[in-house]
């Protein structure tokens, strides 16, 4: 709740409504709305809340994982979906992991994560987590 007050969050948007609904509910869904209307929030909460369960069941180990991935047209798009992801992660004690899949930089380092730890969490572009 604190990195929702931080972004000076106090009521869900109309997007943030149905889509935090539908997510959380398991369902699939295709949602359109404005630049600035909270979407990124409407998918990357109920991930960061899925993945929280699963390490609560069973804790991932190194080499597991992910839990979600969530698929970015291009790498711009993907590293500001990966700040929200990671502001929620890092919320909870880094109890979380994420992990950034994108072309440009070492697929080495990348993966390091996964070998290390394991992720919960993964936001890519489609070239690259292909490449993987």
């Amino acid at each position: 709740l604190e990195v929702l007050k931080s972004k000076n969050v106090k009521r869900p948007t109309p997007i943030q409504m149905q889509g935090l609904t539908v997510a959380l509910s398991g369902r699939d869904m295709v949602g359109i709305a404005f630049t600035g209307s909270g979407k990124t929030l409407s998918f990357s909460l109920p991930l960061v809340m899925a993945a929280l369960e699963e390490e609560a069941r069973m804790p991932l180990v190194p080499g597991e994982g992910p839990v979600g991935i969530v698929l970015a047209p291009s790498r711009e798009l993907a590293r500001q979906t990966y700040e929200v992801v990671t502001e929620f992660c890092t919320a909870l004690d880094n109890t979380i992991r994420s992990q950034l899949l994108i072309g440009g930089e070492s697929g080495r380092d990348q993966l390091q994560k996964f070998r290390d730890k394991g992720v919960h969490c993964v936001v890519a572009t489609p070239g690259r987590l292909r490449d993987f």
